[in-house]
C-alpha cells in the first residue's frame, strides 16, 4: 500500500472541494493522511469516509514546519501533494526527501522543491476547483486514468439535538440564511436578503448563522428583525459541529458563494447560493456540490476576470439581478 500526504491550508469551501480528490479510483489503496489548517478539523472527521489528518497553524510555521517535520519522519510517504500551502510546507517536503512531491507550478518554491509539479491556469476558470484538485494527480495516474468526474463531498453530522432543542427548532421547519461572506466574491445586497427573509418567514422560521465577521452583513437584518419572533439570530451561538447540525436539518440553506453553502450542500441539505460573475468568482469555478444544489447569477457577460469593475462596468451593480422573487421561483 502507497502512503500519501495530501495538504491544504485554507478556508472551508476550498478544503470541501478539496478533500474528495482522494476518492478517484486510481487512490482507492492508497493510505491517504490529510495537512489541513488549525481549526478546520470538523470538516475530515464528519467526512464519509472519515479521514486522517493533522492539522497545522499556518501562523506559527516554526511549530508547525516541527510537526510537518514528525508526521513525515514517521509516516514515511511516497508521495506528498501540496495543493495549498505556504512555501516552508514545501520546503519540508523536499527536506524531509518525500521521493514524489506534487502540486501548481506557479510560485518560487514549487520550481525549486516539488519534482513533480504541473502548470495549470486556474485563474481562467475554466473548470470547477475540484477539477483541478483532481488534475494534478496527473503525473501518478496519467491522463487516461483521470477522465472519470472528480467525486463531490458527503459529510453527516454529529447528533447535537440540544442545540435545537435550546432554541425550540424542529427539525426541517426551518430554514437557514447566512448572509456573511469573507469578501473573496461579490455578494447578494443586504436588502435582497432582507426581502427574501420577509418571504420566507411567512412559509417558516427562518434562521440567520454567521461569525463576528459577518456583521457586516448581518447588522441590518438584525436591526430589522430584532422583534420577530419568526426570525432567530444565531450569530456567534453555534460551535462548528453544531452548525453542522442545524444545516443538516435545516429545511433549506440561502447563502453567498462561502463555506457554509459547501457543507450545506456536501449535507445533502437543498441550498441556494449567489454567485458572482467575475471571471475567478463564477459557480463554474466555484459552485457548491451536492445532490440539491441551486445556484443564481447575474444574467450578462461580466468583462471583469478578478475584481469588480464598479461603475466602469456597464452591468454594475449586477447581483441586484438576482432577485428574490427569481430565487423563490425554485423554492418548493
Amino acid at each position: 500500500m502507497k502512503k500519501a500526504v495530501f495538504i491544504r491550508l485554507d478556508k472551508i469551501g476550498d478544503l470541501v472541494c478539496t478533500l474528495p480528490v482522494d476518492q478517484v479510483s486510481y487512490l482507492k489503496d492508497w493510505d491517504i493522511t490529510w495537512v489541513i489548517a488549525k481549526g478546520l478539523s470538523f470538516i475530515p472527521e464528519h467526512a464519509e469516509p472519515r479521514r486522517k489528518f493533522i492539522e497545522l497553524d499556518r501562523n506559527a510555521p516554526r511549530e508547525s514546519r516541527r510537526e510537518l517535520e514528525n508526521l513525515l519522519r514517521d509516516l514515511k510517504p511516497d508521495v506528498a501533494l501540496s495543493i495549498q500551502a505556504p512555501w516552508w510546507v514545501n520546503y519540508t517536503l523536499w527536506k524531509c526527501r518525500v521521493p514524489t512531491r506534487l502540486g501548481v507550478l506557479s510560485k518560487w518554491d514549487s520550481f525549486l522543491f516539488f519534482n513533480f509539479g504541473i502548470r495549470q491556469k486556474r485563474s481562467r476558470a475554466q473548470q470547477h476547483e475540484a477539477d483541478y484538485n483532481r488534475d494534478l494527480l496527473r503525473p501518478l495516474a496519467g491522463a487516461a486514468a483521470l477522465t472519470e468526474p472528480a467525486p463531490v463531498l458527503k459529510m453527516h453530522a454529529p447528533a447535537q439535538p440540544e442545540c435545537l432543542q435550546q432554541h425550540q427548532l424542529e427539525p426541517r421547519k426551518y430554514v437557514v440564511v447566512h448572509p456573511g461572506m469573507a469578501g473573496s466574491a461579490l455578494n447578494w445586497p443586504v436588502k435582497h436578503y432582507l426581502e427574501l427573509i420577509e418571504k420566507l418567514k411567512d412559509r417558516s422560521k427562518v434562521v440567520l448563522t454567521g461569525t463576528a465577521g459577518d456583521e457586516p452583513w448581518l447588522k441590518d437584518l438584525k436591526e430589522h428583525f430584532k422583534k420577530d419572533p419568526q426570525v432567530l439570530c444565531l450569530q456567534n451561538q453555534l460551535t462548528p459541529r453544531q452548525l453542522l447540525y442545524v444545516l443538516e436539518q435545516a429545511r433549506t440553506v440561502f447563502a453567498p458563494s462561502t463555506g457554509v453553502l459547501h457543507l450545506a450542500a456536501s449535507l445533502g441539505t437543498p441550498v441556494y447560493g449567489f454567485y458572482s460573475p467575475i471571471r475567478v468568482q463564477t459557480e463554474k469555478r466555484w459552485g457548491a456540490r451536492g445532490p440539491q444544489v441551486h445556484l443564481f447569477s447575474p444574467s450578462g457577460n461580466c468583462p471583469a476576470s478578478h475584481a469588480c469593475l464598479g461603475d466602469r462596468c456597464p452591468l454594475h451593480p449586477c447581483m441586484e439581478d438576482i432577485t428574490p422573487e427569481r430565487v423563490l421561483e425554485e423554492f418548493p
